[in-house]
């Protein structure tokens, strides 16, 4: 595949850097930010039971932070067996509601055929959701996209397309 696990290892380390900074799905709540800011305090100083303990009741209930984070711990086997499954759960849970990291992490993971079946289509799908981010992922993922669009057919490339209008249609936000 095009797509090189040494550029893949490279991008599968983003993370607590980038979702710090962009970091949308945080709870509005006073209350649930206050759990959340609490996780990741403790997950800051890789006291990783404790952030597992605040996160998993908000990521539940929708959090995307949250689930962001889960995704990571699962990946990285942070405070629970790394499971790439779990991860890949927890990152289409924030990759649904729009958040970007999750969106690239998930595309990452299905390039990879790691804790999913290979999917060129839903990868470029995720990387190209995520290459709407120009502040912050953009063109990481814009080169995610280029490099598994190298290895993809036409029919590939066009259902992929279809698949991010319809996601973008019924993902619509309010202006």
């Amino acid at each position: 595949m095009i797509v090189k696990r040494s550029f893949l290892a490279v991008l599968l380390t983003l993370g607590v850097t980038v979702a710090q900074a962009h970091d949308p799905g945080m709870p509005r709540d006073s209350s649930l930010l206050a759990i959340y800011q609490a996780g990741l305090a403790a997950y800051q100083k890789q006291d990783y039971a404790a952030a597992l303990k605040e996160w998993q009741p908000i990521a539940a209930s929708g959090s995307s932070a949250a689930q962001l984070f889960l995704g990571f711990m699962y990946a990285n086997g942070q405070g629970v067996a790394q499971d790439t499954a779990a991860a890949a759960n927890w990152y289409r849970r924030a990759a649904e509601q729009d958040n970007m990291l999750a969106q690239l992490r998930l595309s990452m993971l299905y390039s990879q055929g790691q804790g999913m079946r290979q999917d060129r289509v839903q990868a470029f799908l995720w990387a190209s959701l995520a290459a709407r981010d120009r502040k912050h992922l953009g063109n990481v993922a814009a080169v995610l996209g280029e490099a598994l669009e190298k290895d993809m057919t036409p029919a590939q490339i066009s259902q992929a397309e279809q698949l991010e209008r319809d996601w973008l249609a019924k993902h619509k936000k309010g202006d």
